[in-house]
């Protein structure tokens, strides 16, 4: 990573971070009805971070692209660009959707496919079925056209898998947004310059949003787990060729489904890291 990259990261996360932050304390003065959940520890809190979240991401991607058009070569990110909006835009809108809808009685695949079998279109069908097109989307705009079908319909898969996965840790407070934050850091790390560009926006907002989640003024919710998810989903795709992506594809359907079966919260309170950092920030 050159010092170049690394500044125009850096300028993007904090666009983010600078508006995402005040956007969130606006919306938490009065969140709608609508959006209140019951946490793990039975508190009552809106979910209305999502929006803050995704919109400073946007703004710092609008930005970046800005900056490219006047010539910056670092965020010159082609298709990356365009692919993560793509992501961000639909998997927002459709968390959007199954949050308004509320609490539903299904859960996990087995229960939504049940559902969609019997005629009803669950909320979790709508974000599976919008994860994978938008994935198809975004594979399409960051893959070369002669490397074939696979690409892009790996790169539709593991968006789906990866938005579904971050949701299904947003539990408890903080959870969805620390796992993302690490996972994009190892993504950055390992990832491509122009994924790292246009992700850190989301972050910088992520990290403007997080106390308050933390501290059970608001969370994430669909809206916004989702579509970090999606986000995460769109730097695995484009970090993984071959079968390194049906190997990435099967190992977030088996954890996906893993879920179905043990929950998430038990495996980490038998693990005294994973425990103190599950915890860390925590009321």
């Amino acid at each position: 990573m050159t010092v170049e990259v690394a500044m125009t990261m850096l300028a993007a996360g904090l666009v983010g971070f600078g508006v995402a932050g005040p956007l969130a304390r606006l919306r938490l003065r009065a969140p709608p009805r609508w959006s209140v959940r019951t946490n793990v520890r039975g508190v009552k809190v809106p979910a209305v971070l999502g929006g803050p979240v995704v919109t400073g991401a946007l703004v710092a991607l609008a930005g970046t692209a800005f900056a490219g058009a006047l010539g910056w070569g670092p965020a010159r990110t082609g298709g990356a660009g365009p692919a993560v909006a793509l992501v961000l835009v639909v998997m927002f809108l459709a968390g959007s959707w199954d949050d308004r809808r509320g609490d539903e009685r299904e859960r996990g695949f087995g229960g939504h496919l049940k559902a969609a079998r019997g005629g009803r279109v669950t909320g979790g069908v709508v974000k599976l079925g919008a994860g994978a097109v938008c994935g198809l989307g975004a594979g399409a705009l960051v893959t070369e056209g002669g490397d074939g079908w696979w690409p892009a319909l790996a790169s539709g898969a593991i968006v789906a898998l990866a938005a579904n996965l971050v949701n299904l840790t947003d539990r408890a407070p903080g959870r969805a947004g620390k796992v993302t934050l690490v996972a994009g850091a190892a993504l950055m790390v390992w990832g491509g310059a122009a994924w790292a560009v246009t992700a850190s926006g989301a972050f910088g907002a992520l990290i403007a949003c997080l106390a308050l989640d933390l501290t059970e003024k608001g969370m994430l919710g669909d809206a916004g787990a989702n579509p970090l998810g999606a986000l995460l989903g769109v730097g695995l795709a484009g970090s993984v060729q071959g079968g390194s992506a049906a190997i990435a594809v099967v190992l977030l359907a088996v954890v996906n489904l893993a879920s179905e079966r043990w929950s998430f919260s038990e495996a980490i309170e038998k693990s005294p890291l994973l425990r103190a950092v599950d915890r860390f920030g925590r009321k």
